[in-house]
């Protein structure tokens, strides 16, 4: 029986969340009758060729050829289904690629798209840097023959229509093995058998260099990290694996920068962790390290701060430390924030509320330094707070295994 391909067009060359969504659902194709083929920025090129599945790659600045080349996949591919990795970010590509909406007919097939966050929600609205976004009225689905939601972070309990199909995000949540953890953790000098910490980013998150006011609040958002690292590692060593952020003119004993790591290699390390720590409720690799079962802390911050006023957006503010104050104080301007730093404050809100996700990491403020160090240590070692974890990651599972897998979700789409 000859294969059908299902054609991903990845646009998004600055993050790769979006392209690891969809190879998450590309992997759990076999056997199905369906062959994933991706069309990607160069960007990608490297992670695309260590996954071992099929490639094609777009050339930035250079529309015509694009257009030729998505016009040739129709031809020779005959897609019997296309797959937007991220459809709003595919509405603002024709500045990269030269390719839009228009292009996408093409393709005699259904054309749909992964949608991350319940798009449409009641109530939701597009907060980016503390602002409403003035580019949301732009962003519809309209035209698109289907919807699929990744849980996490959708919620698998929500109701969906007849062409919305939740499904589970990741294939592996099984717990973490640990025979090797004494293993990786001499290779990373860890021999003192104290706990291990992962802080995690992504090189996407420092891409705010044109907004000035942004830049002020990452920064006092770093100088927070800090201060938290610096108060966990008498308790613990800390893993930081992505871009450093904190600690360029010394690094103290017990923090290891690791830098940007390959996946295989990433795979490996959390063999090592006791907790991680992320600044980004949408994280793939938070939503992959909770649901296998090493506890996870996501940092958020419901703080404003305009024209010298504070304001939380939480009815029981915490007391600032003095060394928070002073963070607090030497800037002009903050804003609320659960994807760090753009923000999404309010976008996520009703996306979380009710999601059974919500109870598998525990959520602590930004500038509440004593507050997030009580939630964080006791997780270091098995306990209440660790068990209460467990339990909810189970419930969560349990949900997801009520959901359709990647097979069914094929063939109706296509039908």
């Amino acid at each position: 029986m000859r294969q059908r391909t299902v054609l991903f067009i990845v646009t998004s060359f600055w993050a790769f969340g979006e392209l690891a969504i969809a190879t998450e659902f590309a992997r759990r194709m076999a056997g199905t009758g369906f062959t994933p083929l991706f069309l990607i920025p160069p960007t990608h090129r490297r992670l695309m060729a260590d996954s071992g599945l099929a490639y094609q790659v777009m050339i930035p600045g250079a529309g015509k050829i694009n257009r030729i080349q998505l016009r040739d996949i129709a031809h020779v591919h005959k897609p019997a289904l296309v797959v937007l990795a991220d459809f709003m970010n595919f509405d603002f590509c024709d500045r990269h690629y030269g390719l839009g909406r228009a292009d996408l007919a093409a393709f005699d097939c259904p054309v749909g798209t992964f949608d991350d966050f319940s798009w449409g929600r009641d109530g939701a609205w597009l907060d980016t840097y503390g602002f409403k976004a003035k580019y949301e009225g732009d962003i519809t689905l309209d035209g698109l023959s289907f919807r699929l939601r990744p849980c996490p972070l959708n919620n698998p309990l929500d109701e969906t229509g007849p062409d919305v199909f939740a499904y589970p995000l990741l294939e592996e949540t099984a717990d973490v093995p640990t025979a090797q953890r004494d293993d990786v953790r001499a290779e990373l000098g860890l021999t003192g058998g104290r706990p291990v910490v992962m802080v995690t980013g992504a090189t996407w998150q420092r891409m705010h260099a044109a907004y000035p006011r942004v830049t002020a609040y990452v920064d006092a958002s770093h100088r927070m990290l800090e201060r938290l690292l610096e108060r966990i590692l008498p308790h613990a060593d800390v893993l930081a694996v992505g871009p450093q952020l904190v600690f360029h003119d010394r690094a103290p004993a017990g923090f290891h920068p690791l830098g940007q790591v390959e996946p295989e290699r990433f795979r490996r390390l959390i063999q090592a962790v006791n907790l991680h720590i992320s600044n980004n409720i949408v994280s793939v690799s938070l939503h992959r390290l909770a649901l296998r079962g090493i506890p996870s802390v996501v940092l958020m911050n419901s703080l404003n701060k305009r024209r010298g006023r504070l304001r939380w957006e939480i009815p029981t503010p915490p007391e600032l430390t003095e060394h928070a104050r002073g963070v607090v104080d030497g800037i002009e301007y903050l804003y609320p924030c659960r994807m760090f730093p753009v923000g999404w404050y309010h976008f996520l809100r009703s996306l979380l509320d009710g999601n059974p996700f919500s109870a598998v990491v525990e959520h602590v403020e930004t500038f509440d330094e004593d507050g997030s160090l009580a939630v964080i240590l006791p997780l270091l070692e098995p306990g209440p707070q660790r068990a209460r974890l467990a339990e909810a990651r189970e419930t969560y599972l349990e949900a997801l295994r009520k959901l359709p897998e990647v097979d069914t979700i094929l063939h109706q789409v296509s039908a």
